[in-house]
């Protein structure tokens, strides 16, 4: 079924690209995104993937928003402040694009339920702030070979890393292979993080989202982007 004329003018820019065009954009229509975390990098991720009109997105969280969430998660308002954030999520989304059918999961991922969420997606964003989860998340996407964003901050710091299974390595052996100590250096959760760090991590793990979607482009395979706002420092570390 061909865009209607309203998605033809509303997604004129996206199609006019010649890597997308209206098939692409067809296909983002039929997509089905499971979105980890509702916090700083699912706010902007979620905007965009909602904006480029990506079908289908599933939400997990189950968190409120919080006063001191405002200014680095940009998807809430100061009136939602004490709402489920998947569903002050869900109403911000809805008014951006009634296209896009947003799923709320008002629960925390864990081992129990994560077959049961993140089965039958064509792609899982990781916007989670802790290692347990995204380890969780690795196992279960590796389970049922669903390629995974992984995305973090920390400070003015950022990473992003892409994981196809079956094709690349997975997050967990790429993470073995950095100089740190897991625990020593994410131990403290309540940390400073730079606002705009959140922004730019979270834009370029939705990029990966929409380039693996569509099959275009290079994607974080095999190698994360490390990113400092403070000096600007880009970094890609290869595996």
């Amino acid at each position: 079924m061909p865009l209607t004329k309203k998605q033809q003018e509303q997604y004129f820019h996206t199609t006019f690209l010649k890597e997308i065009g209206e098939e692409g954009q067809l296909k983002l229509l039929r997509s089905k995104v499971a979105v980890v975390g509702c916090g700083g990098l699912a706010s902007s991720a979620l905007i965009y993937l909602t904006s480029i009109g990506v079908g289908n997105i599933t939400i997990i969280d189950n968190d409120f928003v919080s006063l001191s969430n405002l200014p680095r998660q940009n998807l809430f308002t100061y009136d939602q402040c004490g709402e489920l954030k998947v569903l002050a999520a869900k109403e911000r989304l809805e008014k951006i694009n009634p296209d896009v059918t947003i799923n709320m999961i008002n629960q925390r991922l864990n081992e129990s339920n994560a077959s049961k969420l993140l089965s039958g997606h064509d792609i899982v964003l990781d916007c989670t702030d802790n290692f347990e989860t995204k380890f969780l998340i690795n196992d279960t996407c590796l389970k049922f070979n669903i390629p995974f964003v992984i995305a973090g901050v920390r400070d003015y710091q950022g990473q992003v890393s892409t994981c196809i299974p079956n094709k690349t390595n997975d997050f967990k052996s790429l993470f073995s292979t950095l100089p740190i100590n897991i625990d020593d250096e994410y131990k403290n959760k309540d940390q400073g993080v730079f606002p705009m760090s959140v922004g730019v991590v979270a834009d370029i793990a939705a990029a990966e989202v929409v380039k693996y979607l569509l099959n275009i482009g290079e994607l974080l395979i095999d190698k994360m982007l490390v990113i400092n706002l403070l000096n600007n420092h880009y970094q890609i570390i290869k595996f």
